[in-house]
């Protein structure tokens, strides 16, 4: 199994009063560094999905993929370009696992568990959960799904991530809750959607820094 991590940053943030939240100040960094940082422990060729301005992830030194879906379609789009651009590679990767910008605290083994989980079955998707609730956009995607995929989004009626996954084999993969430093537990896969939800990461990062 050879593995590309794909970070999703394409959306378009609009609980977040258009602020790009990948921009988002984040300690000393931005969101978007902490996130690739945290993906770079576990995956040594990453890229990254975006529709905005690639210039302004020039400091990650990674490959910036846009959309090739018209129209802002969601994280499908995002998904299927990932796929495209590994299927490329001179070295074709056979899967890519996908991460959230907005999700700084997803789990140090995200990707080894996820691989054990398909173990034999290469064809399967792995999805990640926590507290019994999926998270479509970290995943383990095999490339080769790609020509189910784009057919799949020319209905514009075909964008929720978690109903694609229902045409597939798909492993779903528990994920234990953080515990902080205090003691707290915290959902890996809290993510930021609003300014109070950045302010209240930005908290647990520094708790536990």
């Amino acid at each position: 199994m050879q593995v590309a991590g794909i970070i999703l940053a394409g959306g378009q943030s609009r609980r977040m009063d258009g602020q790009d939240k990948a921009m988002l100040p984040f300690g000393d960094r931005r969101l978007i560094d902490h996130v690739y940082e945290r993906l770079s422990r576990q995956i040594e060729t990453i890229a990254l999905n975006s529709n905005g301005d690639p210039d302004r992830f020039a400091g990650l030194n990674v490959p910036v993929i846009p959309d090739d879906v018209p129209g802002f379609v969601g994280p499908l789009a995002g998904i299927l370009a990932g796929m495209e651009w590994a299927a490329s590679q001179g070295l074709p990767f056979s899967h890519i696992l996908t991460v959230a910008t907005d999700t700084p605290f997803f789990p140090d083994d995200l990707a080894v568990t996820l691989q054990r989980s398909l173990g034999q079955e290469a064809r399967h998707i792995g999805i990640a959960a926590s507290g019994g609730r999926i998270h479509p956009t970290f995943g383990l995607w095999p490339v080769a799904l790609r020509a189910d995929l784009r057919p799949w989004l020319a209905d514009p009626a075909n964008r929720r991530v978690s109903a694609w996954i229902e045409r597939h084999s798909t492993q779903i993969v528990e994920f234990a809750p953080l515990v902080t430093q205090t003691g707290e537990q915290v959902d890996p896969f809290f993510n930021i959607n609003t300014p109070q939800d950045a302010a209240n990461a930005r908290r647990q990062w520094m708790t536990d820094k």
